[in-house]
């Protein structure tokens, strides 16, 4: 899915500019970019997988590589597999 710029940066801020999963910073102008520290990516909170949807309260700023690691977990399951940090 496409995100406008207004819309990413409402996912960004609801997480103060950190990876909902691991708590690491995020740059902003980093979004999509996988190969410099501080890149993200919108992860879906509730996977599109396990029927989640593209709502605004499902979406949440993740550091590429927790998102990754995440895959279509739950955020329940991931924060007990991974940790919070």
């Amino acid at each position: 899915m496409h995100f406008s710029a207004e819309e990413k940066r409402e996912i960004f801020d609801s997480n103060n500019g950190k990876c909902a999963l691991c708590g690491k910073e995020l740059v902003f102008n980093l979004h999509g970019n996988t190969e410099e520290e501080g890149g993200w990516e919108i992860d879906h909170s509730r996977a599109k997988a396990d029927g989640g949807t593209e709502h605004r309260n499902n979406l949440q700023p993740m550091c590429w590589e927790c998102n990754r690691k995440k895959s279509d977990m739950s955020m329940r399951d991931a924060k007990e597999k991974f940790g919070n940090s």
